[in-house]
């Protein structure tokens, strides 16, 4: 059986032998609070130097001695401080200096100090170890080191050009600190810190985006995980709101409303509507824009949600439809609303619940301001149509659009009324184009006048003090200012006086019916007294029944037949002569008969 071999079988293996023990032995004992060397042992342990095989007596070393001592009360015992320094910032507008959160720690073994910097996220500074675990110089020059008597709350410590504040201590220091070091309650209370501006906008900032201050509601929704987590310990379906849908499902109030901020700097009367899902109690708030109202067209000013009556405080009743009339003022987030009407189905459903709503407010309608645009008068560079282009067009000049007239020209045979004796006999020839309203004025050549004739005034519009110069301030007789110069309308052609016939309502001096009307106020008695033919056969010498033009005017100089002003104008004459006559001379027969029955006038159109 010796040379047999129990298989390795559960239940079959053979107890392995047990390793020998080399472990050393503890040569210090614990006396009464001192630590000394067992008599047992070997009386000296020795410290082995890699370059000599000398031995050193370690137990009559004192200080070796005092550290072991040390070593055994007070090992793994560590004080912590809380305490911050400033660091200057200089290429900033916000802020001038920075906080920087320390923790101090007091290791008792050894008097040693560890200072640790907190790190913050996104802070853009090294952070961490601030100072390793060192004895930390007080003055270097006489080797004297910070210790625990310096640790006292509210005092400070000058390391390595930094100046700690300890502002805290955890609640072991402050227990250690009083128990057995037996410092005084006064000094272990806290002392007030400092925060810079950074710091606080920081805080704020990650407040709003991660919602860690819980006395802020940032409506966030509850994780996933949360409710995977309930519906596995039984909370399945959310039944809170199974009734409103099954009674009310697919109902939604509808109110209008006004928010009045005219009071404001650049306020307004806006229009809202309210709408108000009974299904859940939840509300949504519609803008409604009029034309041109100059708003960002966003229809949903506040989407659906729970809308509480204090916003500011947590505990406040949301509104339900029972809060609703005609008349409430609905406060959301600081925009009071004033609910002034509602459509039908929503009468219809509180007239159904015994609450009915007051009839709509009669808002008064002000009337809109109309601005009034005022056009910056003519400087005279360039033409008109391009100076008005660029205060009535856009910001980008373009193109004056050019509004075509008629393709006609009216010529007046023209004279210059000036005092100047080299003047009074130039004759001219002034030219109206109704397709552009332009002047030209041509001066035909005259021998020996000493005038070199040729185009006098080139085509071009002109304008007087009350505005642009059009076709009805042409006509035979008429004193007009043309570039700054008198001309009066000798004659006209043709063409011209036919065009201004054509035209009676805008040309009153061609209108035949009302040069009659006219002149019958003054001519009325004498004409039908037989005085007014009497007048016309004296200068009729031949018995035809026609006089001169000349001798109308005469006479109707006479009786003092005024056109409104002055005497009567040559182009009334003229059409007198046109109409009644042979365009040369007037048949004062049908003159007088016109007056005394204007009847008679409608032959002649």
């Amino acid at each position: 059986m010796d040379g047999l071999q129990i298989p390795n079988l559960p239940g079959y293996r053979a107890k392995p032998e047990q390793p020998a023990n080399h472990a050393r032995k503890q040569i210090w004992s614990l006396s009464h609070g001192v630590a000394i060397a067992d008599e047992s042992q070997p009386n000296t342990a020795t410290l082995i130097n890699s370059n000599s095989a000398a031995s050193i007596p370690l137990v009559t070393q004192p200080k070796i001695a005092h550290a072991g001592k040390r070593f055994l009360k007070d090992g793994g015992k560590v004080l912590c401080f809380f305490g911050y320094f400033k660091e200057a910032v200089y290429e900033s507008q916000i802020e001038n200096y920075r906080i920087r959160q320390c923790e101090i720690f007091y290791y008792l073994e050894d008097d040693t100090i560890q200072i640790v910097e907190k790190k913050s996220e996104n802070s853009g500074c090294p952070q961490g170890n601030f100072a390793n675990r060192q004895r930390l110089p007080k003055d270097m020059a006489n080797e004297i080191y910070f210790n625990l008597d310096d640790l006292n709350l509210g005092n400070t410590l000058d390391v390595f050009g930094r100046v700690l504040f300890i502002t805290d201590c955890n609640v072991s220091t402050r227990k250690y600190l009083r128990d057995v070091i037996g410092r005084p309650e006064e000094q272990l209370r806290p002392v007030a810190g400092e925060e810079d501006v950074y710091t606080a906008m920081r805080k704020e900032f990650m407040s709003r985006e991660t919602g860690r201050d819980e006395g802020v509601s940032h409506n966030i929704r509850n994780n996933p995980m949360k409710e995977f987590a309930e519906a596995q310990l039984g909370k399945t379906v959310n039944n809170s709101t199974r009734q409103g849908f099954l009674e009310y499902d697919r109902q939604v109030l509808r109110l209008d409303c006004i928010w009045d901020d005219r009071e404001s700097l650049y306020g307004d009367l806006q229009r809202f509507t309210l709408q108000y899902y009974l299904a859940d109690d939840t509300m949504e708030l519609l803008t409604v824009l009029g034309p041109n109202s100059g708003r960002d067209p966003y229809k949903k000013m506040v989407k659906r949600q729970k809308l509480a009556k204090n916003r500011h405080d947590p505990d406040s009743p949301v509104w339900t439809w029972l809060d609703f009339q005609i008349g409430t003022v609905v406060d959301v987030f600081s925009k009071h609303l004033l609910i002034v009407s509602a459509d039908a189905p929503t009468y219809a459903f509180y007239e159904k619940k015994g609450m009915p709503l007051d009839p709509p407010l009669e808002l008064v309608q002000e009337e809109p301001v109309v601005a009034q645009r005022e056009l910056p008068p003519y400087n005279g560079f360039g033409s008109e149509e391009d100076s008005l282009a660029s205060c009535v067009g856009s910001l980008v000049p373009t193109l004056p659009r050019i509004k075509q007239g008629e393709s006609k020209v009216m010529r007046f045979a023209a004279k210059m009324e000036s005092k100047n004796p080299e003047d009074v006999d130039r004759n001219f020839t002034v030219s109206f184009y109704l397709v552009d309203n332009t002047v030209q004025i041509h001066e035909p050549p005259k021998r020996n006048s000493g005038i070199v004739g040729g185009s006098f005034l080139s085509r071009m519009k002109l304008r007087t003090a009350e505005g642009l110069i059009t076709e009805e301030y042409f006509y035979v007789g008429a004193e007009i200012q043309l570039a700054g110069h008198p001309f009066i309308l000798v004659d006209a052609d043709e063409g011209t006086l036919r065009h201004m016939e054509q035209k009676p309502n805008l040309f009153e001096y061609s209108n035949i019916k009302n040069i009659v009307a006219v002149y019958a106020l003054s001519l009325g008695e004498a004409a039908a007294s037989g005085e007014l033919a009497a007048e016309f056969q004296a200068y009729d010498n031949e018995g035809s029944g026609s006089v001169s033009t000349k001798s109308v005017k005469k006479i109707l100089m006479k009786y003092k037949c005024s056109y409104y002003y002055g005497g009567p104008p040559e182009q009334a004459v003229l059409t007198l002569s046109r109409k009644l006559g042979n365009k040369k001379s007037v048949d004062y027969n049908k003159f007088i008969a016109a007056i005394i029955d204007p009847s008679v006038l409608d032959t002649v159109y």
